[in-house]
């Protein structure tokens, strides 16, 4: 392939991703809250990959509050530190050559920033950034929440990348997200 041609292709990508990630992020605000789903956005840029989750805190606790005892406390914690690494549930195409760069958590219940929790319907949204050295060649993503989280039934999931957009639902044993080609 010319250099003309890459360079070209690589532009189209980031300028796909670009227009695409506002929509995103505006679905993802919109996102219902309702329990055993996870709404996934998947941006795929040239270098860059993000992965950004809108869920109730119910489905990562079985509380979606602070925590109010020891023991919430402790199970909030280790939610929070099985989020932050995201390798353990996050899976990459190799062919894309990514390595994980940053998890950013919001939620206000758990002290992480964001709106303060109001009422008893707390969420929590995430966003991890991978840098990769071609995101445009994974074909697929394994997003193990389901795993990581029993009470996680349904992932619904919107990606946008340099093939468009498209949207999956994951359930059951399912946990790949097929990347366009």
């Amino acid at each position: 392939m010319k250099k003309s041609l890459r360079t070209s292709l690589a532009a189209l990508a980031a300028l796909a991703a670009a227009v695409m990630l506002p929509t995103l992020a505006l679905a993802q605000t919109h996102a219902a809250h309702e329990h055993g789903k996870v709404a996934v956005d998947i941006a795929v840029e040239r270098e860059q990959l993000t992965i950004g989750i809108d869920t109730p805190l119910d489905n990562l606790l079985g509380f979606e509050r602070a925590p109010r005892s020891a023991a919430e406390k402790q199970a909030a914690d280790a939610a929070v530190a099985r989020l932050r690494a995201a390798d353990g549930w996050l899976r990459i195409d190799p062919q894309a050559g990514c390595q994980l760069q940053a998890v950013t958590l919001e939620s206000g219940a758990l002290g992480l920033g964001g709106a303060p929790a109001e009422g008893e319907h707390a969420d929590l949204e995430g966003s991890v950034t991978y840098r990769c050295t071609d995101a445009t060649r994974a074909a697929w993503i394994d997003v193990g929440l389901a795993d990581a989280f029993k009470r996680v039934k349904v992932l619904q999931v919107q990606v946008a990348g340099p093939q468009g957009q498209a949207k999956q639902t994951l359930s059951g044993k399912n946990r790949r997200v097929v990347l366009a080609k």
